[in-house]
């Protein structure tokens, strides 16, 4: 995976980016969107949350809506709700399991004494906007890791943990995070494929039903006029 060598593999980039424009101009066109937005100013000081963030969050709720709100709108409910346990269940395990470290960070620091975290001059302010609770989650999921970098470093500076322990385990998580968001867009790319076959079916049914409807009444009136 080229994220989890901090770089970009530009040939995966550009098919990415032609496939979000597809769902996106898809959803615009069935008017599918959330009711309803939420606008948060979240701050974000490691490289790796805000290298996470940039690479994935609005593209990952954009293929979030897709994988939900899209499919319920053809019909397909089953997949709606599938596709929300799945994004529901892969963030609640990461999130639990990235718990135990920040605990196991928390107790070290509270045995030595050390109560202010490290931080950082080029933390940055990020105006963003939250369209479904999955994004809610995703995006928490990114401040999560933020804060465990941060306590890691503080590890680092009091003396209790190496610098390679420290970042092996926040790299350990990006890479568990980025894996999670190519999930994510690989469940919104099937949603997509899936309700614009069934947008077709809908249509050639519906096509049939008038077609069928018009030889019905022209029949019926070759029949009258036969009669009469």
């Amino acid at each position: 995976m080229a994220e989890e060598m901090g770089t970009v593999d530009p040939k995966r980039e550009s098919r990415q980016q032609a496939e979000m424009q597809k769902i996106k101009q898809f959803l615009t066109e069935e008017e599918v969107k959330s009711e309803f937005y939420m606008e948060m100013i979240v701050t974000l000081q490691s490289a790796q949350a805000k290298r996470i963030f940039r690479r994935t969050f609005e593209h990952i709720q954009t293929q979030m809506t897709a994988a939900t709100l899209l499919t319920r709108k053809f019909g397909l409910r089953e997949l709606s709700d599938e596709n929300v346990r799945k994004i529901t269940e892969s963030i609640r395990h990461l999130s639990t399991e990235m718990n135990r470290d920040m605990e196991q960070a928390d107790h070290i620091l509270n045995s030595i004494g050390i109560k202010n975290a490290a931080v950082t001059d080029d933390s940055v302010d990020l105006l963003i906007k939250i369209t479904c609770p999955e994004g809610m989650a995703f995006m928490n999921l990114i401040r999560q890791l933020d804060n465990l970098t941060m306590k890691l470093k503080t590890l680092w500076m009091a003396g209790e943990v190496p610098l390679a322990h420290s970042e092996d385990r926040s790299h350990a998580w990006q890479v568990r995070i980025f894996k999670i968001a190519d999930a994510i867009r690989a469940l919104g790319q099937q949603a997509y494929i899936a309700s614009d076959k069934k947008k077709d079916s809908d249509l050639n049914k519906a096509q049939a039903k008038r077609q069928s409807y018009k030889k019905r009444k022209h029949n019926a009136s070759k029949q009258a006029a036969t009669t009469g």
